[in-house]
């Protein structure tokens, strides 16, 4: 794949993005640094992706943190969505100085995305959220900043295993083996983007 001037825009993106969320996602004892609660680690990366993709997302598209509705269904709601794409207005909104929820119709919701700061393998709650979230939109992403494997092969294993549990696409930021070598993702984070920019 070659790089165009537009990629290599995309890549300062990343650099960004990495520099606002890694302290963050790699907060643990074995690090010598203090552990985070995991909720929190991924509310910051989750924020801060939304706020990437507002950046790229088509016109007629909003990007927010919330729930689905299925308001022609007794009002049901899914499970809680770290990124939600959907067109128009929200059903409902929460918002305040510091944060915004929103609950979306199940008919305006496009694409949803589960935000992890890391990944090594495909878990029981992994499938169970992808399971649980196709009740309400086929089309699920999940997007995690560090996916720990030793080679490539290892993480097109994890993205081949995330498929057959239901996720559409994975995407990952970089790449930790055990030796803490980090191997930054171009290419995955441009198709990202590029992907967000083909929605329709």
């Amino acid at each position: 794949m070659s790089l165009t001037r537009a990629d290599y825009a995309i890549i300062q993106e990343l650099e960004e993005l990495l520099a606002k969320s890694t302290p963050y996602a790699m907060s643990s004892p074995s690090f010598g640094s203090p552990t985070i609660h995991y909720f929190v680690k991924g509310l910051v990366l989750s924020s801060n992706v939304i706020e990437l993709i507002n950046k790229h997302i088509p016109d007629g598209y909003r990007v927010d943190w919330g729930q689905i509705i299925d308001d022609k269904d007794g009002n049901v709601l899914s499970k809680e969505c770290d990124i939600i794409i959907y067109k128009g207005k929200p059903f409902k909104e929460i918002s305040n100085k510091t944060i915004r929820f929103v609950l979306v119709s199940k008919q305006s919701v496009k694409i949803v995305i589960e935000v992890k700061s890391s990944i090594q393998g495909v878990t029981r709650d992994i499938k169970n959220y992808c399971k649980e979230l196709k009740k309400f939109i086929p089309e699920i992403w999940l997007v995690t900043e560090c996916c720990w494997a030793q080679s490539k092969k290892r993480a097109l294993d994890i993205k081949q295993d995330l498929k057959k549990a239901g996720y559409n696409h994975f995407f990952f930021f970089y790449r930790m083996d055990d030796k803490l070598k980090k191997t930054i993702e171009h290419k995955i984070f441009i198709d990202f983007i590029r992907q967000i920019k083909k929605i329709k």
